[in-house]
């Protein structure tokens, strides 16, 4: 890196910890400031980083000159944060995924930021996932023959289905949903680091590849025989099952090649209990979007990603609130789900409070 870069992060907990872990480790760059409500998870996180503690963003952007910010926060105050970012002239934004509560915040997120040209990207840190890359390569090859279809298993779609849909899309070459049908179930109002999600659902996909994905989510039993996360991609020749840290490739009836996930020992640290492969990656997703400040590239994880990821989530509400398909691009702007609720579509029985 050339010229020196200031970088902030927004949230001191466990996340906001990898995000200035993998900040710290770009040459060139300096973490000025770490602000969170809680006084204390500031301050601790910035001692670590010999930074300034904040409880008010307002007052970090208005002290520094911020190029990077990360964004650890809930998705409840993204549109908020990105926009006092952009008008304190921030040039870059990394964000922590669920994009926002409602599909015209999404939009507002990428729309306001192109506007400003402020790179943004969101933390969907499994594209640089050594075995998602490397199995990437082999479906690009043949290996399983022509791809024909994908499978999701994943705890609950607004929050982990991020993931699950953005690494779906990767491993079918980022086609273009045109259509979503579902049915999710609202069995208890349940919340992920606040955000509000179905206890279970099946979501139907076309891409305008032609491919479906179907993805499962939900948590009262075994989604797959592998794993409650992880995606299946079939194609005519064989399959590649990848759940947890491992990739299993089935091709032309042999016995199945095991791809396992690594992690460079540089990363093998304890942070908050967080997997040291989300550590590694989120630092190269970090490392990448730093690179493009400089280069004018497009960063792998452009916002772009994830609110295509975005849109087929709250399509998936909307087709439960319509019983119908939704044709894309979608229409509606709000949360079809929290829509539904009010309507009294569902009738949820007490309140679950998770992290997945």
């Amino acid at each position: 890196m050339t010229a020196a870069l200031t970088a902030a992060v927004l949230g001191a907990g466990a996340q906001g910890a990898v995000h200035a872990f993998g900040l710290s480790r770009i040459p060139g760059m300096r973490i000025v400031a770490i602000s969170d409500v809680d006084p204390d998870a500031a301050a601790s996180l910035a001692a670590r980083h010999d930074a300034r503690a904040y409880t008010d963003l307002a007052a970090l952007l208005a002290d520094h000159r911020v190029d990077l910010l990360s964004i650890c926060a809930p998705a409840a105050v993204h549109r908020a944060v990105v926009d006092a970012a952009i008008a304190h002239g921030v040039r870059a934004i990394h964000c922590e995924k669920p994009m926002a509560l409602t599909y015209g915040d999404a939009r507002h997120l990428v729309a306001a930021t192109a506007d400003a040209g402020v790179a943004l990207t969101v933390n969907h840190q499994r594209r640089f996932d050594r075995m998602h890359r490397e199995v990437r390569e082999l479906v690009q090859d043949g290996v399983i023959g022509e791809l024909t279809g994908a499978q999701g298993y994943c705890a609950n779609l607004f929050d982990w289905g991020s993931h699950t849909l953005d690494l779906i899309r990767l491993h079918l070459g980022d086609p273009r949903a045109v259509s979503v049908l579902a049915q999710i179930d609202v069995a208890a109002r349940k919340r992920v680091y606040g955000a509000l999600t179905e206890t279970a659902g099946i979501v139907k996909v076309r891409f305008d590849s032609g491919i479906d994905a179907i993805i499962t989510t939900g948590r009262d039993e075994r989604l797959h025989a592998l794993g409650d996360n992880g995606i299946v991609l079939q194609g005519t020749r064989g399959r590649v099952d990848i759940f947890g840290g491992r990739a299993l490739v089935h091709a032309d009836g042999r016995e199945p090649r095991e791809i396992a996930e690594s992690v460079d020992p540089a990363f093998a640290i304890e942070l908050g209990g967080v997997d040291t492969a989300i550590i590694e990656q989120t630092a190269l997703a970090l490392a990448d979007l730093a690179r493009c400040l400089t280069t004018g590239e497009e960063p792998v994880l452009h916002a772009h990603h994830g609110l295509a990821a975005a849109e087929i989530i709250f399509a998936a509400y909307e087709s439960s609130v319509r019983r119908g398909t939704v044709r894309l691009p979608l229409d509606v702007f709000d949360n079809p789900l929290q829509r539904g609720l009010d309507q009294g579509l569902w009738t949820p029985a007490g309140e679950i409070v998770s992290t997945y």
